[in-house]
C-alpha cells in the first residue's frame, strides 16, 4: 500500500488535458464546475495573455484548477530546414492562394520562466503541471512554496523515476496513444515508447507517487481499466474537443 498523498484530497478522478492552441479558460472552467480538474495551457501565451486568462479562470470557478507549462529547451532557428519546409509546402500555398512571405509566425511554445512564475504566484493554482520534464530546481521550489502541487508527464519508467526524484507530486503516465505532444525528455528514441495500458502498471509499480493515466482514454470503461491497473485518475484531452 502506497502512502496517502495530499494530492488525492483535491484531485478529481478526471483531469482535462491542457490543449494549447485549441482551448482557453472557458473549457478549463467548465470542467472544474462539472467536478473534474480543468487545465489551462500556458505554453503559447504571452505574459499579458497569461495574466488575462488566469484572471478569467479565477473568476469563473471556485474549484481547484491546473495550469500547464512546457519546460523544454527551445530549438535553435535553422534556415536550411525552414526553407526545405517552404519548398515542400509550396504546392499547397499555391493551391490555397497563400503567399508564404506574408504568413505571420505563431507564438511558438515558451518554456516556464521566472517571469511566468511571477504572474502565476498571484493566483496560486492548486496544481501546476509540466511537459518535457521539470523546470529548474529553483522554479520547482518556488511553485511548491505557494502550496501548488506539481505534476509532470512520463513516457517511460526511467522518466517517472526521474520526476519522482526531482520533486513531482504525481506522475502522468503518457502512453503512445496520447494525442498531444510526446512528452519524452530523457531520450528521443521512439522504441522506448509504450501504449498506455502497458506503461501504466510499470510506472505504478516503480514509483511511490499517485499516477495519472493518459493516452487514448475516452470512456467510462477506459477509466475503469486505468483504475484497475493502479491509476489514481486519468487525463483526458481529445474527448473534450467534442
Amino acid at each position: 500500500m502506497k502512502p496517502h498523498h495530499r494530492l488525492l484530497d483535491i484531485l478529481p478522478p478526471i483531469v482535462q488535458a491542457p490543449m494549447a492552441g485549441v482551448q482557453n479558460h472557458r473549457l478549463a472552467a467548465s470542467v472544474c464546475e462539472a467536478g473534474g480538474l480543468g487545465s489551462l495551457p500556458a505554453a503559447m501565451l504571452s505574459l499579458p495573455d497569461l495574466q488575462s486568462e488566469l484572471q478569467a479562470l479565477h473568476q469563473s470557478t471556485q474549484n481547484p484548477y491546473n495550469v500547464n507549462f512546457f519546460c523544454h529547451a527551445p530549438p535553435a532557428p535553422d534556415d536550411v530546414r525552414q526553407q526545405a519546409w517552404h519548398r515542400t509546402l509550396a504546392p499547397y500555398y499555391r493551391e490555397l492562394g497563400l503567399d508564404p512571405e506574408t504568413i505571420p509566425t505563431g507564438p511558438g511554445r515558451v518554456p516556464f520562466s521566472a517571469e511566468a512564475a511571477h504572474v502565476l504566484e498571484v493566483f496560486r493554482p492548486a496544481v501546476v503541471s509540466f511537459h518535457f520534464g521539470l523546470p529548474s530546481p529553483e522554479l520547482v521550489a518556488r511553485v511548491k512554496s505557494w502550496g501548488s502541487l506539481v505534476l509532470s508527464s512520463a513516457t517511460t519508467v526511467a522518466e517517472a523515476l526521474w520526476l519522482q526524484a526531482h520533486g513531482a507530486d504525481a506522475i502522468i503516465a503518457q502512453g503512445l496513444e496520447a494525442g498531444g505532444h510526446r512528452g519524452m525528455f530523457l531520450t528521443d528514441e521512439l522504441s522506448t515508447q509504450l501504449g498506455t495500458f502497458a506503461l501504466l502498471p510499470q510506472i505504478v509499480q516503480a514509483v511511490q507517487l499517485p499516477v495519472i493515466a493518459a493516452g487514448g482514454i475516452s470512456s467510462a470503461a477506459g477509466i475503469a481499466a486505468a483504475k484497475a491497473l493502479g491509476a489514481a485518475g486519468v487525463q483526458v484531452g481529445t474527448a473534450y474537443l467534442c
